[in-house]
């Protein structure tokens, strides 16, 4: 199987904000979204992408097996919280509700649609699901990255092949540029906010990729900090990973 060099999977889909940023940069993206509203939200916020066939909506939680029906918390204060997890959900600040939803997994999405360029995973307390079934592919997406809160979950990208990574704190994106001339698609003058995961691939930072030993050391050095001093370590973080031989090109 080969890699779509045009295609993008946001899993997490949440208000559909990353997908409009890929989608304006000349991507398709599948976007995969437990909630109906989100997705409604997000069909309507890019109506003209889905018209074209260039934005493919998935109304499913991704899951260990697919096609299953399966609990869904969400967090009335706060949308992106929503998860499988109702720890996840509610963060112990909060109070959620379930809903039912359907399931599918990485397999089936990649069996449907193709291996993507890049695979965006931004779902709550979810994101080892993610790792976990990257595990069970040969051929892997150029790009990867998730929320950074385990390093059992890193090291899965490491097992998987991927040998170059790079922390992003999504909390300083209002503050990221677009590199100019793109490096990825075509050059959008995207402005962030804390609910989008910001650049990807080639447009990260080129002097930022480091190993996986040194990302660890990173990692842990952040998080020792923060329970230290959690004023001095503000925001949460992305992990992103590829391979030195992607970069190069």
């Amino acid at each position: 199987m080969n890699v779509q060099s045009s295609l993008i999977f946001d899993i997490g889909l949440h208000q559909g904000l990353d997908s409009e940023f890929y989608l304006s940069k000349g991507f398709s993206v599948i976007g995969v979204e437990a909630r109906i509203d989100l997705c409604e939200n997000s069909k309507e916020r890019n109506l003209s992408y889905v018209k074209n066939g260039t934005f493919t909506i998935v109304n499913k939680a991704l899951y260990k097996r697919d096609n299953e029906t399966v609990k869904f918390y969400i967090n009335p204060d706060k949308d992106d919280w929503g998860s499988l997890s109702q720890g996840s959900a509610e963060k112990g600040v909060g109070t959620s509700f379930s809903v039912e939803v359907k399931t599918t997994t990485l397999k089936n999405l990649i069996d449907t649609y193709g291996m993507p360029h890049y695979a965006k995973c931004d779902i709550e307390g979810g994101d080892a699901i993610f790792a976990d079934q990257l595990l069970n592919f040969a051929i892997h997406p150029n790009f990867v990255s998730l929320e950074a809160t385990s390093g059992i979950d890193i090291a899965k990208l490491a097992a998987c092949g991927y040998d170059a990574f790079q922390i992003v704190n999504q909390y300083v994106n209002p503050q990221t540029a677009c590199p100019f001339p793109a490096r990825e698609g075509t050059y959008v003058d995207a402005h962030f906010n804390h609910h989008m995961s910001g650049l990807f691939g080639h447009e990260l930072p080129q002097d930022q990729w480091v190993d996986f030993e040194t990302l660890m050391a990173m990692w842990l050095d952040w998080y020792s900090l923060r329970r230290r001093n959690p004023n001095l370590a503000v925001g949460w973080l992305d992990v992103h990973a590829t391979t030195k031989v992607v970069i190069k090109g």
